[in-house]
């Protein structure tokens, strides 16, 4: 099971749960569920179906606490024979039953049975600053990034101690975030189905590895030309797998406005058409740089309805899991501080007198693309 975005836990204290897309960098606080004060780790993602968000567990000292992220809800368990803590690496097992966590170098790991309520200790980790693991969808193998080398380490729950170095240097160095205590850790890591592998430091900066076959890349490739903005907070956990894209990933975030232009019925499906002229600017958008783009990708929210989609000229569209993504075709140039409008139609399926006048278009971003 997978979706189209993984879960963060960020914040050492008061943590909350953002969701994250590895494909456009979309990052969105889930405002429904209220900050944890005591602060949690090593969490896991529980899935329940296609079309469900699924349930996020995760260690406070010696409790259980349940992240129901479509509800909204965060609830506590004291967990039978779990120790205080700390805690650092965490995930669901593939049966999504046991959330399996890691603490210090030579103290037991845990099998958290989340269902009874009871954790049954495990061997030592081994030694490191390796704040996360996630187990591979095609050979159920635990990968980690040790923070202070960037070693790839493979984990095996059968040995003592349980790490092992894969393949040395593989990342750059973690970072720390600004926050005060922050560790130089890869603190988020997970796969899509076929096996490409994302890991995230405490900072933010994310790099993928693809680990789809036996032949492991000698280096992870850095995506984008910035961090997951959670301002100076500490990302401590991740949790979830995606679908996989056939498109690059691309944070470097350019200008992008809209416009509404107008809305009529639609009959097949029944709904709604909505029109945007959607206006890219070469210039960066958090830094304001005017610098030439080549391909660019737009993506913002769709409803996962069937039926719904949308088109545009001179791009490639795909849809899944809420989301749309409209990439450039060839060289689309635009020099740099200037700008070029888009039309787009959105087709919502509904009642039309029960749809909105004007689609919301949330999550409307803009990326450039690399070039070569």
């Amino acid at each position: 099971m997978a979706h189209r975005k993984v879960y963060l836990a960020v914040g050492r204290t008061g943590t909350r749960i953002y969701r994250f897309d590895p494909i456009d960098g979309d990052t969105r606080v889930v405002e429904d569920v209220r900050p944890y004060e005591a602060g949690y780790t090593a969490m896991g993602a529980q899935y329940r179906g296609d079309d469900k968000e699924p349930l996020l567990l995760a260690v406070s000292r010696d409790k259980l606490i349940t992240i129901d992220v479509a509800a909204g809800t965060l609830k506590e368990q004291v967990i039978d024979g779990l120790p205080d803590g700390p805690w650092f690496d965490g995930d669901m097992d593939p049966d999504g039953k046991t959330l399996f966590a890691v603490s210090n170098p030579g103290t037991p790991s845990y099998a958290i049975d989340v269902a009874a309520g009871k954790a049954v200790p495990r061997n030592a980790p081994g030694g490191g600053r390796w704040d996360d693991f996630a187990y591979h969808p095609k050979n159920g193998r635990l990968y980690s990034v040790e923070g202070d080398n960037g070693d790839l380490l493979l984990v095996d729950p059968g040995r003592q101690p349980m790490k092992t170095v894969l393949k040395q240097g593989v990342f750059p160095p973690a970072q720390a975030s600004a926050a005060a205590g922050s560790r130089k850790a890869y603190s988020a890591t997970f796969f899509d189905q076929d096996g490409n592998f994302y890991a995230v430091d405490s900072a933010g900066n994310v790099n993928h590895l693809d680990v789809t076959t036996a032949t492991i890349p000698d280096h992870s490739q850095r995506i984008g030309r910035g961090r997951v903005p959670v301002g100076n907070l500490e990302i401590m956990n991740g949790a979830g797998r995606i679908t996989p894209l056939p498109v690059p990933p691309s944070y470097d975030e350019i200008t992008v406005t809209k416009k509404f232009n107008r809305t009529w019925e639609n009959s097949e499906p029944r709904g709604r058409v909505y029109s945007f002229d959607l206006t890219l600017t070469a210039i960066g958008k958090d830094s304001g740089t005017a610098e030439d783009v080549r391909k660019f990708r737009i993506s913002f929210d769709l409803p996962t309805v069937k039926g719904a989609k949308a088109e545009a000229s001179g791009v490639e569209v795909i849809a899944q899991d809420g989301k749309a993504y409209l990439d450039s075709v060839g060289d689309q140039f635009l020099a740099a501080g200037t700008s070029r409008p888009i039309t787009v139609l959105i087709t919502v399926p509904g009642d039309p007198a029960r749809l909105p006048q004007e689609y919301p278009l949330d999550g409307l971003r803009a990326t450039r693309l690399p070039s070569h």
